[in-house]
């Protein structure tokens, strides 16, 4: 099924870009009465799953940045934009695959909410909603993923060939998350071109786009229970990875794709046990056949002039940020941790050496493979079962026996019954009684023909 989003993939792409929050994936907010001495809305009805569980993992295929870190971050709160960091004049993505779980969200379709979107863009911070997403939602369970194309946009900042997504989400209605798959999301990509149209006064040696990924490009959004070690219960694991064969950039740059990065949260509820697992990509880089380095966790960045020194390149792999704490409330009190990552970094005329005040950090800056991971467990792990309704029972004398199982009581008469029932046999017994009167009367004097008298 496809449908338009109230969450955009640039506003997700805008997540990634800081550190990572932590706070609740946004749901729907619990309704609150409009008199607050009103009772409060009833309790689920039936058995309820025991598990409790928040996870979501975002991986972005590619983003585009115009004057990144170029506008500062507008909010409600006077001065707090002043903390935050700040936003790009220009944004545009592609090929978002996003995971959510969240046991606490007061809508049933929100409990597990998988999506692969096709683009989203944002100016200034602000994005529209964007059309097109392949989703998934549970309850009810779905046994089978849904699969499909997604609608390539037309832009000159970026041309796509073929754009796939695939999206699962799973819930069992007894034991809720604990169920294998749980919420997995994917997005593959056949052929990518960025900044494909660039003006004639931008000095760069470009013969058919700035960046090009030739092969196959994928990303992968998983969330899931695993077995917590020494434990019944189970802990949250949410994963990202990218798979991508190699990249081409303008001026005759390769790279390949030695190892693609992999980046997972774990939290089991305890922070001496909760972890962030990040494997760094691995990028070998050449020019025009000429070996130029290797972008690893150790050397995380290179620049390469490519006219003179006024144009240059810098590549960046890694970023990895990551934030842990502990919280309380929403429905459990746990630990929760956070990381975001991107695997390549390309900044098109870097400003750092200019050493001029209010100058974003670059002209442009194209990031592949951005990830983002969240996990939060309560104390002890997350508890797979069910929890049995409450049963009212009498209380029975010592020594008397036990009652016998009793059906469905009978239903209550109204007053009406009570008066319709007599009235019923009081009026069919007149009406027998009438018939018989009427059969036992002799019948009337029969006419006589007389004739006519004088």
């Amino acid at each position: 099924m496809r449908r338009s989003l109230s969450v955009p993939l640039a506003g997700m792409l805008l997540a990634l870009l800081a550190a990572p929050a932590l706070a609740q994936p946004p749901t729907t907010p619990v309704p609150g009465p409009r008199d607050p001495n009103q009772p409060p809305a009833s309790a689920p009805n039936g058995p309820q799953p025991l598990a409790h569980a928040v996870g979501d993992a975002g991986t972005g295929l590619g983003v585009i940045r115009l004057g990144p870190q170029g506008v500062p971050t507008s909010t409600i709160l006077p001065g707090f934009g002043e903390q935050l960091p700040k936003q790009s004049v220009t944004e545009f993505g592609v090929g978002l695959a996003s995971a959510q779980v969240n046991t606490e969200a007061f809508l049933a379709t929100e409990r597990v909410v998988t999506q692969a979107n096709p683009f989203g863009f944002a100016v200034a911070g602000r994005s529209p909603q964007s059309p097109g997403t392949l989703v998934q939602t549970a309850i009810p369970d779905n046994p089978q993923p849904t699969n499909g194309g997604l609608p390539i946009p037309e832009t000159p900042l970026a041309k796509l060939k073929v754009l796939n997504g695939s999206v699962h989400a799973r819930w069992d209605e007894k034991v809720g998350p604990c169920v294998s798959p749980l919420a997995t999301s994917r997005t593959s990509l056949a052929g990518l071109e960025v900044l494909s149209a660039l003006p004639a006064e931008v000095p760069l040696p470009v013969k058919t786009s700035l960046i090009s990924v030739p092969d196959t490009f994928e990303a992968s959004s998983v969330v899931k229970l695993v077995d917590l070690p020494g434990s019944k219960n189970k802990a949250v694991e949410s994963t990202s990875t990218m798979r991508a064969v190699s990249i081409e950039l303008a001026g005759g740059i390769r790279i390949d794709v030695a190892s693609p990065p992999t980046l997972t949260a774990t939290a089991t509820g305890d922070e001496k046990t909760s972890k962030i697992t990040y494997t760094a990509p691995v990028l070998k880089v050449s020019q025009n056949g000429k070996e130029l380095g290797t972008l690893d966790a150790a050397h995380p960045a290179l620049d390469i002039p490519l006219l003179l020194d006024l144009v240059v390149v810098k590549l960046q792999v890694a970023g990895l940020t990551e934030k842990k704490d502990v919280f309380s409330g929403n429905g459990f009190s746990g630990f929760q941790l956070g990381a975001t990552a991107r695997m390549l970094d390309v900044q098109v005329l870097p400003t750092d050496k200019l050493k001029l005040p209010n100058l974003p950090s670059a002209l442009a800056q194209i990031s592949l493979g951005e990830q983002i991971v969240r996990a939060a467990a309560p104390q002890g792990g997350v508890v797979c079962g069910t929890s049995q309704p409450p049963q009212t029972t009498v209380p029975q004398q010592p020594g008397a026996p036990a009652a016998p199982p009793r059906g469905a009581p009978p239903l209550a008469y109204t007053n009406a019954a009570y008066n319709a029932i007599p009235l019923f046999w009081t009026g069919t017994a007149l009406l027998l009684a009438g018939v018989v009167l009427v059969a036992a009367l002799p019948a009337g004097r029969a006419r006589t023909s007389g004739r006519p008298t004088s």
